[in-house]
């Protein structure tokens, strides 16, 4: 069986790094990491109701005036990658009752098919790319904890980071962010300009990396940064 050895991945990490790559970030849906009170009513059979979103983080049923609490498995259950929320008969919850859901909503699931961002607001050239090597010493940090080194030879691993200047989406709440690499820009958009808007975007290029997230509401007064490791 073949195989893409290391020096073939250093490769394509190489041929990568002399590329552009952008930075986009954008607004996903609303719901995405928010919470929700809403009154729903159990019905069909087995009687269930959906939320209005899915998946779910967390979930607590109660009595429309919230004076009562009910439980799962014991009196409804939920599944929480498709919203759907189920009476148990024998419980607390009466036959056709209504009943107050408060609820937490997570972010979709990541998938290898995605090819943009679901609300892409704009994007910015990487402030740097380099290669770097696995270091628990290292003084880079990236999400999950790991630590790297910047290595002066060709690597497998690229460390992509970004700053985003205060006035950026200055008024946006930001939930997604995704690595392009082979963007374009307009005609007659300064090739200087470092970050551009989706109406400044001829082809939005490739997109190598997806990450979303509970918003993160920008400010003005605040210069918004991100950083991850392409594992090539």
């Amino acid at each position: 069986m073949a195989l893409l050895v290391n020096s073939g991945r250093e490769g394509l990490a190489a041929a990568l790094k002399s590329r552009t790559m952008f930075f986009a970030w954008g607004r996903g849906d609303s719901w995405w990491g928010q919470t929700d009170v809403k009154n729903f009513t159990f019905s069909g059979s087995p009687e269930r109701f959906m939320l209005d979103h899915a998946p779910v983080s967390a979930l607590a049923v109660k009595s429309v005036d919230s004076a009562l609490t009910f439980e799962t498995p014991r009196d409804y259950t939920f599944n929480a990658n498709t919203g759907a929320v189920s009476r148990i008969n024998g419980g607390q919850i009466a036959l056709g009752a209504t009943v107050q859901a408060q609820v937490q909503y997570g972010t979709p699931a990541l998938g290898s098919g995605e090819t943009a961002l679901v609300n892409e607001v704009g994007r910015r050239i990487a402030s740097s790319v380099e290669f770097v090597v696995p270091d628990d010493n290292g003084n880079i940090s990236t999400p999950g904890g790991q630590r790297w080194t910047i290595s002066t030879t060709a690597t497998r691993y690229l460390y992509c980071n970004v700053l985003f200047d205060y006035l950026e989406a200055a008024t946006e709440t930001i939930r997604e962010v995704g690595i392009y690499v082979d963007g374009t820009r307009k005609p007659g958009v300064p090739e200087g300009q470092l970050y551009l808007t989706p109406d400044q975007v001829a082809e939005p290029g490739y997109l190598l990396l997806l990450d979303r997230f509970a918003g993160k509401v920008r400010s003005p007064s605040e210069r918004q940064g991100f950083s991850y490791v392409l594992v090539i």
